[in-house]
């Protein structure tokens, strides 16, 4: 494989940053791994000029190259900066390693060689050594994937009822091409549940479907061994599984959808749950035999849509969006008259809006990270952590722009909002709205 590598310089005596100690071990690296060397960017300190251009080179060459790095603080100072260096480079369809025996996984090598906020390094590296000791025997590592359990002896056993489930879950996907969510609502219309008792969903269906654990092989810490456990289901089964899943997904095109308006704000009255925005695209034959294309959104229970479980309420997005702004303009325009005497309750829903987005901002930041050990542990793809990231930015856009918004009255604003860019709005809507509660003919609006 060609493999192009990439060292920042850095001023600490623990990196080689005055000699060429890294481009002769990047050259020695190629030669064992059988890859071509078609070259090394090195940016100075401080700089990142060579590694723009670096995704200048992977972008123009419609390429598959590996970007070969010492360690994973080459691409980030932080697992935050790692992950969006990591997701950059694969964008351009290429992939990252360290040149780590330990860790060559550039995610697993982040957790080690940058350590976790609030977590002692010296600690972690302690558990990281035990970890990698149990790795080197096969020993699962923390929770067994569903459809197995940890003995006594600390091995993988098949649990047989979850077995059995696992294998309908591919034979469904495999052999009968059901998606995720129909396979998802399928489990939970016969009363299968999770190992945690809870319904199934697009995304747990989606994680049994992509672990090679049921083939009876190990990954962690960049070990691969086959038949280490029982398998549950044939190396053939699960490749044919994986290469559905690609055909899938679409390829080269990249998604420019806008965001949701209410995106967090609406629930669903029958079942309690969050409405999520899709977004639909379909083709027909006109009858003068003309190709058309129309792009539908929509919002959709969560549980409906990713479970199967609710009934089938959805809402044209212009509609229900439109509905929302009418009835706070009323509130707004109704709010005008006794503007004076709302000012000690305007001050205290200013400061729940602050704090509100602030606990947005640390969720954002949780669930970046809890996704991210996953990603370290080979459950999720590294590509899933663009959503994540994605989500973070949005909610720190919030927070900023709702403090450093020097734009006019919240009813001045009102008169104008159809104006307004999404950020405006989303800030207007969060500031009044507590939340929306989506029936079958009608919404309710609680501010």
């Amino acid at each position: 494989m060609r493999a192009v590598g990439y060292f920042r310089k850095q001023k600490t005596t623990e990196w080689s940053s005055v000699d060429n100690s890294f481009e002769l071990d990047f050259s020695e690296y190629c030669e064992i791994n059988f890859h071509q060397n078609v070259g090394v960017y090195v940016d100075e300190f401080g700089s990142k000029s060579e590694y723009k251009q670096l995704l200048t080179f992977l972008r123009d060459s419609n390429s598959e190259y590996l970007v070969v790095i010492p360690d994973a603080p080459h691409l980030g100072s932080d697992l935050e900066k790692l992950t969006r260096s990591l997701l950059e480079i694969a964008s351009t369809g290429s992939t990252s390693v360290c040149m780590s025996d330990n860790a060559p996984d550039p995610v697993q090598n982040g957790f080690h060689t940058l350590g976790v906020k609030g977590v002692s390094k010296t600690r972690s590296d302690r558990v990281k050594e035990s970890m990698r000791i149990k790795a080197a025997q096969g020993k699962p590592l923390g929770r067994p994937p569903y459809g197995y359990r940890i003995n006594e002896d600390g091995d993988l056993t098949v649990v047989t009822e979850q077995a059995t489930v696992v294998e309908l879950m591919y034979r469904l996907y495999t052999k009968d091409q059901i998606g995720f969510r129909l396979i998802a609502q399928h489990l939970n219309d016969r009363g299968i549940t999770t190992r945690k008792s809870k319904p199934w969903n697009v995304v747990t269906v989606r994680d049994v479907l992509r672990n090679i654990a049921y083939t009876g092989t190990y990954t962690r810490f960049g070990l691969r061994k086959s038949k280490v456990h029982e398998a549950i289901i044939a190396p053939e089964i699960f490749k044919s599984a994986q290469d559905i899943t690609k055909s899938r997904r679409p390829i080269g095109r990249v998604s420019n959808s806008q965001p949701f308006l209410l995106s967090g704000l609406v629930f669903c009255a029958n079942c309690g749950n969050k409405m999520m925005g899709v977004t639909r695209k379909q083709k027909w034959m006109r009858k003068d035999n003309r190709r058309s294309f129309g792009t539908y959104r929509y919002y959709q229970c969560q549980s409906r849509q990713n479970q199967g479980t609710c009934s089938y309420v959805t809402w044209r997005a212009s509609m229900l969006e439109s509905t929302v702004i009418g009835r706070l303009f009323e509130y707004v325009t109704a709010a005008r008259e006794g503007s004076d005497s709302k000012d000690a309750d305007l001050k205290t829903k200013n400061h729940r809006v602050k704090e509100m987005k602030k606990e947005r901002v640390k969720t954002a930041e949780r669930r970046l990270m809890s996704a991210l050990r996953r990603v370290a542990n080979a459950e999720i793809p590294l590509d899933l952590m663009s959503e994540y990231v994605k989500n973070l930015d949005v909610a720190r856009k919030l927070s900023n722009r709702s403090r450093a918004d020097k734009s006019p009255k919240t009813y001045q604003k009102m008169d104008q909002i159809e104006s307004l860019k999404y950020e405006d709005k989303r800030v207007l809507l969060e500031e009044n709205i507590k939340d929306i509660t989506v029936h079958k003919e009608r919404v309710e609006v609680s501010f």
